[in-house]
């Protein structure tokens, strides 16, 4: 399963990842599971030489974020991204990037999504509402910008 990797207002270009049908279940399966909060996790996977990006795995995270602001809101923990970041170590797959449920908002960034973006990683969005997932994109700030 592939998907267009949107960055529009990051730069002026398109680019599609690999998406593996079980990675795509697995982010909607915590999606509808948090909503009304926000899901969030870690994408899993291989960068190409010649810029394709395959994501093998996800891993969801726990959001630190409790309370109203989990609706609108998400924080990995750094020592769960660690222990993620040891478990694949020598397996010859990477952390390429992350990804996060917004509740009744479009898949699109939001200001402080994009100030926290890390240029360069994959960042897939998941509009979900009462009624399941709605919507997936994915973005990628440019190293450049």
């Amino acid at each position: 399963m592939k998907f267009r990797l949107w960055g529009h207002f990051f730069s002026e270009f398109f680019m599609e990842i690999n998406l593996s049908k079980n990675s795509s279940c697995q982010m909607e399966v915590a999606a509808k599971a948090a909503y009304p909060g926000e899901c969030c996790g870690i994408l899993l996977g291989k960068s190409g030489e010649n810029g394709e990006i395959e994501v093998l795995e996800t891993r969801e995270a726990p959001n630190l974020i409790q309370g109203t602001q989990k609706s609108a809101h998400f924080r990995i923990d750094p020592l769960f991204l660690y222990q993620v970041e040891r478990e694949i170590e020598g397996n010859g797959i990477e952390v390429i990037g992350f990804y996060h449920s917004h509740p009744d908002c479009a898949a699109v960034p939001s200001d402080e999504d994009y100030d926290n973006m890390v240029p360069g990683l994959v960042y897939v969005i998941l509009s979900v509402t009462k009624d399941g997932v709605k919507d997936i994109r994915n973005y990628k700030k440019d190293i450049n910008y």
